[in-house]
């Protein structure tokens, strides 16, 4: 053989080798290191034709009510009697779909699998349990895969109170909107309202992901809004926790306007007559000049840092989707920009989620929870439980929380948040919020608050997208909710 030749062939079989370390070295890195993924994937249609033989786990709520649970459809999807045996996941409860979620698939002729929206929410948060696969031992794992036994999930409980998920659904109506309720001492969630939203037994029908009100967008924790006033509640506590004001430092600010390099602001909303008022009642009244003066002094660095211990900025750590809110993409902030964020107004944007989360720390000790959904799987044990409970941040201390708190319950008595508290018909604390958009749109309606007055024990959000003024709109709506939640915790027995 000539040299050539024999260079060639050494060519060829050197491509040849390496061809095959590839092909060997991607079938063990998708074989090996990436099965699990690609076994979790939602559109995966050989985990989704496994999974019809699972006896697939219920979710239920805090009181054992069932939220989705596998029901026989002994005519098939699609009416193909070859599909006799299938199945399909009901929802009683469509008002918890932005929370329970979703699992939905199509079956084809001949009985292929056709993906549609996948699985979504507290479904796929906790599917390894829901599937069965948690805790699963390795004759149960054979008697699954290679004898193709049936297999059955475990129950997830989760912390959601359906009632007042539906009750407060029900306040919200047909407007645009999010509530969020909150355990205050441990951040359980109660309640985690996103409307409009969607039915999950009806999602294979087509059409909602081209819905312009875009109900599968959880509005809770994904959607960002401009919020207003609620917002002086990260600022009153930056204020106090720095030793720049006190409760009683009287401000005659009622009739004034101050210029911030141009920027022109004026109180607005103080009762008629009334110039003088301290800080409780300038909180209570929602008067902008005092909150920009603060903001002012605090100085972005300040105003900035306690925004963010106060979650602004960050996402929690929480199993569905979430968006991070911001204070300003700018830096650094001009002080126009820096008063206007001070009474939460300018480029500011929070999750309804965050700021029930501001709300539960300064009902607390100063401290964010860890929002959590996970109860309990009913006779396993799920080391990622421990991962959603305990503190989130530290946001002030529990001397300045304590003085907030005792100003949001002097704005719910002579403040506008009294029509929370008249609509409670309990003492409460909280704050409105009236956030402005601009141009011929309605206003944002926001309201944070907690109760009982004296020892918090719920925290609450809500939010009317472009609903108007808060004291009118959201703070009714926030007061009922935290109402109705401490009777059903009353019966649960908390």
């Amino acid at each position: 053989m000539s040299d050539t030749l024999a260079t060639a062939a050494a060519r060829l079989a050197g491509g040849l080798l390496l061809a095959y370390a590839l092909l060997i070295g991607m079938t063990f890195y998708w074989g090996f290191v990436r099965a699990d993924g690609l076994a979790a994937r939602p559109d995966n249609t050989r985990r989704i034709t496994f999974d019809r033989r699972i006896a697939r786990g219920r979710i239920l709520d805090r009181a054992g009510r069932v939220l989705a649970e596998t029901r026989p459809s002994p005519s098939g999807e699609d009416g193909d009697p070859r599909q006799a045996e299938a199945s399909r996941r009901a929802y009683p409860y469509p008002a918890a779909a932005p929370v329970v979620g979703f699992q939905t698939w199509r079956y084809g002729a001949g009985g292929d699998t056709r993906v549609t929206y996948g699985i979504g929410g507290a479904e796929a948060a906790y599917d390894l349990a829901l599937r069965g696969d948690l805790g699963l031992s390795v004759r149960q794992l054979l008697a699954s895969r290679v004898l193709h036994r049936a297999q059955r999930g475990h129950d997830v409980q989760l912390s959601l109170d359906a009632e007042l998920q539906a009750y407060a659904a029900q306040l919200v109506g047909d407007r645009e909107g999010a509530v969020v309720v909150l355990d205050v001492d441990s951040g359980a969630v109660r309640a985690l309202v996103s409307l409009p939203t969607f039915d999950p037994e009806d999602l294979d029908a087509g059409g909602v992901g081209d819905d312009p009100t875009s109900p599968l967008l959880n509005r809770a924790t994904q959607g960002l809004y401009t919020p207003g006033s609620v917002f002086k509640v990260i600022t009153l506590a930056a204020a106090l926790d720095e030793g720049l004001t006190s409760p009683d430092q009287v401000f005659a600010d009622g009739d004034a306007e101050a210029s911030f390099d141009g920027f022109p602001v004026a109180c607005g909303n103080n009762p008629p007559g009334l110039v003088r008022f301290d800080l409780a009642h300038a909180f209570g009244y929602s008067c902008n000049l005092t909150f920009a003066r603060l903001g002012d002094e605090l100085g972005e660095v300040r105003f900035r840092a306690f925004a963010r211990r106060f979650g602004i900025e960050s996402a929690p750590p929480f199993p569905l989707p979430l968006a991070s809110g911001q204070l300003s993409p700018d830096l650094p902030m001009s002080r126009a920009e820096l008063v206007s964020a001070a009474f939460g107004q300018g480029q500011t944007l929070v999750t309804p989620l965050q700021m029930a989360l501001v709300a539960a720390a300064v009902a607390g000790d100063g401290s964010l929870p860890v929002p959590w959904l996970l109860a309990d799987v009913p006779g396993q044990r799920w080391a990622g439980m421990a991962d959603e409970r305990g503190t989130w941040m530290r946001a002030v201390g529990p001397g300045t929380a304590a003085q907030v708190r005792r100003i949001m319950q002097i704005s719910a008595e002579d403040g506008y948040a009294r029509s929370a508290a008249d609509a409670a018909g309990i003492a409460i604390g909280g704050k409105t919020g009236t956030a402005q958009l601009g141009g011929d749109r309605a206003p944002h309606s926001w309201f944070v608050g907690f109760a009982p007055a004296d020892r918090p024990r719920l925290a609450v959000a809500v939010l009317v997208v472009e609903g108007g003024e808060g004291a009118r709109v959201a703070a009714p709506i926030g007061g009922q909710v935290l109402a109705r939640g401490l009777q059903l915790e009353a019966e649960a027995g908390d």
